[in-house]
């Protein structure tokens, strides 16, 4: 008897070395409308990066059905069978749709998720839209339970709604995915974490956006410390650590300093940093648009992130250094692996030097 345990012990050890751990390669779709080298479409991912490919986003009409967002890229470009064609170029790739994202909002999805007769009406839609175009599962991206204009049955409906939708899923081996709010004071709000965690095959913890030019200072978008914690809290709360997927954004939070001479963090602001040339977002820049600006870059050890500065322009985002501090921690604490948001911001043309530097970073310390 003691032997055979001794050799069982080996080989669910052996499994969990041998477990591949996953690359979330989130893309929004919309990047195709892009001005210059910042459009991104199929042709530009490469599917040897990811492990899943989550399409972004679908939404829901107010009966709970999932609907395109956009039809003329989804359907007539054709972007939903082409995205799901790069199986062919990596067997292993999941490609998963995702339903939800932060312009969907939360008061439809409340409705939804309390409602059996819209619950069914999801799953069947979602059922539906796997099987007729090949995705590999789908991705709940519901931003928050509880929180714009959701009320605080959210959080019970929510642990309800993935039940039902694990159970409809299991026949067909769909996976199912969410993306959660990361912070103590948002989560704690929003799930029931040891719950959720039940039902669904991984989380993707979105740590980042931690500080916003709202707050009247410039701060960092996802330093070390602070995702640290969210992942600790979700684990203290009940997730296990091979279901939390850590979020690395390929993006920066951009800041207009009040006082240009005033330019460390914690600096005051008076607003959003200028709008970069691709994403054309105020307060936001893409990695792809950072690393040709040639600012005044400081990497901030205490913080395990950099930030750069010119003028009255302020912004904070990740680079390799800093990926590969979050990396080092997800291997630490045995995390199922890595998402990014998104790829069609990481420099995939390769203007400052190999092409998608931070994903590779994740790929280097994960996978190869």
């Amino acid at each position: 008897m003691a032997k055979l345990l001794a050799l069982l012990a080996v080989l669910c050890l052996s499994q969990v070395i041998g477990a591949e751990r996953i690359v979330n390669c989130y893309w929004g779709t919309w990047a195709n409308y892009n001005s210059g080298n910042g459009k991104f479409d199929v042709s530009n991912i490469d599917a040897g990066l990811c492990t899943h490919l989550s399409y972004s986003f679908f939404g829901i009409n107010d009966s709970g059905e999932i609907v395109s967002l956009d039809t003329w890229l989804d359907y007539d470009l054709g972007f939903i069978s082409q995205a799901v064609g790069l199986k062919n170029q990596n067997s292993n790739l999941k490609v998963l749709a995702v339903v939800g994202g932060w312009n969907e909002g939360s008061t439809k999805y409340s409705a939804m998720a309390r409602d059996w007769y819209k619950r069914q009406n999801f799953i069947n839609s979602a059922l539906n839209l796997l099987r007729n175009h090949g995705f590999d599962g789908l991705d709940l991206d519901w931003e928050y339970p509880n929180q714009r204009g959701g009320n605080w049955d959210d959080r019970a409906n929510f642990v309800t709604l993935l039940r039902e939708i694990k159970e409809a899923f299991a026949p067909y081996g769909y996976e199912l995915g969410i993306a959660v709010g990361a912070g103590e004071s948002l989560a704690s709000g929003s799930y029931e974490i040891a719950n959720i965690a039940q039902h669904v095959n991984f989380i993707n913890v979105m740590t980042y956006d931690f500080a916003m030019a709202s707050e009247g200072k410039t701060g960092f978008n996802a330093p070390q410390w602070a995702v640290e914690n969210a992942i600790n809290f979700w684990m203290s709360q009940g997730a296990p650590a091979n279901k939390l997927v850590l979020g690395v954004g390929m993006y920066g939070r951009s800041f207009q300093l009040s006082d240009n001479s005033q330019n460390w963090p914690g600096a005051p602001c008076r607003g959003e940093g200028a709008a970069g040339p691709y994403s054309g977002s105020t307060g936001y820049l893409g990695y792809n648009e950072i690393c040709q600006n040639n600012w005044h870059t400081v990497f901030d050890y205490d913080n395990a992130a950099p930030y750069a500065f010119s003028g009255d322009q302020w912004v904070s985002f990740d680079n390799v250094l800093s990926v590969q501090y979050k990396m080092d921690f997800a291997l630490r604490n045995n995390l199922a692996g890595a998402m990014i948001w998104s790829l069609e911001t990481d420099d995939f043309r390769g203007n400052c030097g190999e092409t998608y530097p931070l994903l590779k970073t994740i790929n280097r310390k994960l996978r190869w």
